[in-house]
């Protein structure tokens, strides 16, 4: 079996592996590096990953330990990756300045440390600068071939460039190194992609498996497999695993988010508004508030959900402040809005297409023809919206904005059966999109 077909049809190696501290630390900070759609910070239904536990408690022991000894280069790579813990942890990009320099003093005396320079790779991935962590993460395997740290940043960053064989062979390399929570997470995400999502959920539950039977660890591989149930649809299955990792910590926010997801998709919005404010004014990540603002919308508050939706772009504003790179996040929120009121259809393709060609993913593709088909170029988006999908990827908003882009060209019978596919992955569409979603399947013929 190849290393792809292994990676994406099947995982090889199961069992659980307790890691060394220094490398649990990094594994865990590995996790937060950026899957596509997944663990963005800024973006379009992501969550925060799994954090180093207690960030808090760990910086104040870092730092303390500095003051102690002086710049030791170990403890301020500690440091680095414990204050990107802190940007999961609060949605504060200002950490992400402040682990540059942590991990910029510790590369000063450590540059071909690999251990450094895949802490250095954590960022960038933090900050989608998605080239340069791929080129510290082979740097660092280059030093260190056995570490399955570096891989994660590789499989990351090759997601992110549109990558995907050299993704799946290099989370196959991962996983037969080190059978663990991060190596197999990855390989679900990669099935998601391709469109098995059974095979994503057994690959998380080889996850959980592997994992180190933290709460924190339970919390995350329960809420992810809750966003894979989701994502297909099985909106009590979803509920299940997110109220589960709730009885165990109320606070959770990838939990919450997803609850109000579910009552969105339920079309309970006054549930919904009611988990989504206080948990947008705690943790402040677009995607979160770009939700609320659809849910306000769709409740009839035009006001409120502009107000939410200006925060979103105050937010990345901030986010490109403290040095992350944010076109293709951007991008895919204002091509939503591109027709809104007082919208700049022409300048939202523009940005679209500065996204697509730092990152040509399917996401990227998909940005690019929803912007094009906004701005009124359906002839111009029909390649874009198909090569989006071309991964046959389980992501029901994919098919139906290509269904649309074909409704606008005249083609019915190609719109009818993508709109239809959308609808067998994910009979509820997103607050935002149900309207449009019911008017194009009375127009196609097309029952949900």
């Amino acid at each position: 079996m190849s290393a792809n077909a292994a990676a994406v049809g099947g995982a090889r190696g199961t069992g659980p592996l307790r890691l060394r501290p220094v490398a649990a630390v990094l594994v865990m900070a590995a996790v937060i590096g950026l899957l596509v759609g997944r663990f963005a910070l800024a973006g379009d239904g992501a969550a925060p990953a799994t954090p180093v536990h207690r960030p808090t408690a760990t910086v104040d022991r870092l730092q303390a330990e500095l003051r102690a000894r002086g710049a030791d280069p170990h403890l301020l790579t500690q440091l680095g990756v414990a204050y990107l813990a802190k940007a999961r942890e609060t949605a504060d990009p200002s950490w992400f300045t402040k682990s540059a320099d942590a991990l910029g003093q510790a590369s000063a005396t450590r540059s071909s440390d690999p251990t450094t320079l895949t802490a250095l790779a954590l960022l960038d991935l933090a900050r989608h600068d998605f080239g340069g962590a791929l080129a510290r993460g082979q740097l660092a395997h280059q030093l260190a071939p056995l570490s399955a740290d570096a891989l994660g940043v590789i499989v990351d960053a090759e997601v992110e460039l549109g990558r995907y064989d050299d993704a799946a062979e290099s989370a196959q390399q991962m996983v037969d190194r080190r059978p663990s929570l991060a190596s197999f997470s990855r390989i679900s995400y990669l099935r998601e992609l391709h469109g098995d999502t059974a095979g994503a959920l057994t690959a998380m539950t080889q996850a959980a498996a592997a994992g180190s039977g933290s709460a924190a660890d339970t919390a995350y591989v329960r809420t992810l497999i809750g966003d894979l149930h989701l994502n297909a649809g099985r909106l009590d299955d979803a509920e299940d695993q997110y109220r589960r990792t709730l009885a165990d910590d109320p606070n959770y926010g990838m939990a919450q988010y997803g609850t109000a997801r579910v009552a969105a998709a339920r079309g309970d919005l006054d549930r919904a508004a009611g988990v989504l404010t206080p948990l947008v004014a705690r943790l402040p990540f677009p995607a979160w508030v770009a939700l609320l603002g659809d849910v306000e919308a769709a409740r009839g508050r035009a006001a409120d959900a502009s107000h939410q939706y200006d925060l979103v772009r105050t937010i990345e504003q901030l986010n490109r402040a403290n040095g992350v790179a944010v076109d293709l996040e951007l991008a895919r929120f204002e091509a939503d809005h591109a027709r809104d009121p007082g919208a700049d259809a022409s300048a939202v393709v523009a940005m679209a297409r500065a996204a697509l060609a730092e990152r040509p993913t399917i996401y990227a593709e998909d940005a690019m023809g929803w912007a094009l088909r906004q701005a009124g170029r359906p002839a111009e988006a029909l390649p874009h919206a198909r090569a989006a999908v071309r991964l046959r990827t389980a992501d029901a908003s994919l098919w139906y904005h290509l269904a649309t882009v074909e409704a606008d060209l005249g083609l019915s019978v190609p719109a009818a059966a993508d709109l239809a596919r959308a609808f067998s992955i994910n009979r509820f569409s997103t607050v935002r999109d149900l309207p449009a979603v019911r008017d194009l399947a009375a127009a196609l013929g097309v029952t949900p």
